[in-house]
């Protein structure tokens, strides 16, 4: 499963657990009712999420305090995690060939049939976070150490860990040591209470969330009109709900920014998207891609900087705040029979903070 670092990518907290006193189960394999989940569905499985129909709801836990204010773009979770290790102490097991289950906390590792030849000794433990979490993020559940961690198993292991309710996004992240960081990786199942995946190598895990509220899509982000010069004719693409003008933020200060737009010719639509990227001054751009196409003639033409076309180039004359205007141009590779066509354009647009969300990926293509 690809790791996918957000960008120049605290604490954990064990849940409010008070509940947590018998935080470990296990289930071997081998047993007459395998199929049973023994994941704790107790208060302790979740964090306490304030509502956002008031002020700021402050819900405290005994190990920590968790708050959130509402109506703005952010969240801010302060936890305390001194006493994590000791209210969640650390669980295991040996499991074979049957495979079998281990729960500590509101997290699972299952252990499918014949993912190992022989008796294996699993574990899970609650650990203090090894690093900070990615950009934008915050932990959502305690740091999860998953063992053994230098294992390859023949099939891959399932890992369900607990995420709080809240209206911002939840991610699965892996701390990746080579780094020192902790990446975000595609879950394959998002529940109201869990967030899992599968590996064939176990690891340390934790439950993100996001401490900006996106908007829901990017349907109406962005407003402004490219001028584009390309295949001898000159037209206009405005950003309207048919497109789309976005950035995201990175933690040095950089933008990766897309301008997406689609406009009706006769006998069908053409479209056009630029990716650029704009560094930390807010004064240097790079031109990262640019695609277009069209449903009646030419079919498509596509720049990517260092792979497809040439000679890529973007300027800015204002970026004051959200708003870019500028011009680019590049050489761009494609149509019937492929050859290259160089393609002009001007821009003056104002764009809106969004990221995609993490993709649902799970292993066999479910």
């Amino acid at each position: 499963m690809p790791l996918t670092p957000r960008f120049a990518l605290a604490a954990s907290l064990c849940l409010g657990l008070a509940a947590c006193t018998d935080p470990g189960t296990t289930t071997d394999g081998s047993s007459t009712d395998a199929g049973t989940t023994t994941a704790s569905t107790s208060p302790a499985t979740t964090v306490d999420e304030p509502t956002t129909t008031s002020g700021v709801d402050t819900t405290e836990t005994g190990t920590g305090t968790t708050e959130a204010p509402t109506g703005t773009d952010t969240a801010t979770t302060t936890v305390d995690t001194t006493t994590a290790g000791q209210e969640c102490p650390p669980v295991s097991d040996a499991f074979g060939p049957a495979g079998g289950e281990l729960s500590l906390c509101g997290a699972t590792l299952r252990v499918p049939a014949d993912a190992v030849a022989e008796d294996v000794v699993f574990g899970i433990e609650v650990i203090e976070p090894p690093t900070a979490p990615p950009f934008e993020q915050e932990f959502a559940s305690p740091v999860f150490r998953f063992t053994p961690d230098d294992v390859a198993f023949a099939q891959p292991v399932e890992l369900i860990l607990p995420r709080p309710e809240t209206d911002y996004r939840i991610s699965l992240a892996r701390h990746v040591p080579e780094e020192d960081a902790f990446w975000i990786v595609e879950a394959c199942d998002l529940t109201d209470t869990t967030i899992a995946q599968s590996f064939f190598q176990l690891g340390t895990f934790a439950t993100l969330r996001g401490t900006y509220k996106y908007p829901d899509s990017t349907s109406g982000l962005g407003d402004g009109t490219i001028e584009l010069e390309f295949l001898g004719d000159t037209a206009s693409f405005p950003i309207d709900m048919s497109g789309f003008g976005i950035y995201s933020d990175a933690e040095d200060g950089s933008r990766t920014l897309t301008v997406k737009s689609i406009r009706d010719i006769d006998g069908g639509v053409e479209s056009l998207r630029i990716d650029f990227a704009v560094d930390g001054t807010g004064d240097i751009a790079s031109l990262v891609a640019v695609e277009w196409l069209s449903t009646v003639s030419g079919g498509g033409y596509t720049y990517i900087v260092d792979l497809i076309g040439s000679d890529g180039v973007i300027t800015l004359s204002d970026s004051a705040d959200d708003h870019y205007a500028g011009e680019l141009s590049a050489i761009t590779h494609g149509g019937n029979p492929p050859h290259d066509e160089p393609l002009h354009a001007t821009f003056d647009v104002t764009l809106e903070k969004y990221a995609f969300p993490p993709e649902l990926s799970c292993f066999g293509g479910e």
